[in-house]
């Protein structure tokens, strides 16, 4: 029983050790690199594309390219970019690039213009 418990105690104590060093070494590189707010927008980009690849969410970082030509009404070529700069499926970039055009004939108020 005794030797359960110690096992026990010991290896609570190497993780937390473990996790504390691990936590160190993040804060301090985030601190040193300056770049924190760089960071969590990236991970953030990357979180939305997962989500759209799931077909969760929409893509809130539409490449500026892709909205370009989703807006000049040039729909295939704003699919096809989709695909290249994010690496998505063909359906999935056509999904977003409707939801762009979608969204951008709202903020202009205007009927969206047929491809």
């Amino acid at each position: 029983m005794v030797s359960w418990t110690a096992f026990l105690v010991a290896l609570v104590l190497v993780l937390g050790g473990l996790f504390a060093v691990l936590v160190l070494f993040g804060l301090s590189r985030s601190a040193s690199g300056g770049d924190l707010d760089w960071q969590i927008a990236r991970l953030e980009r990357k979180v939305d594309l997962i989500l759209t690849n799931m077909g969760i969410g929409h893509d809130d970082h539409v490449p500026e390219k892709v909205t370009r030509l989703a807006s000049n009404g040039q729909v295939e070529e704003a699919v096809e970019e989709y695909v290249r700069l994010t690496g998505s499926r063909k359906s999935v970039a056509r999904r977003e690039v409707q939801y762009l055009r979608e969204k951008l004939r709202a903020s202009k108020g205007g009927p969206d213009p047929e491809p």
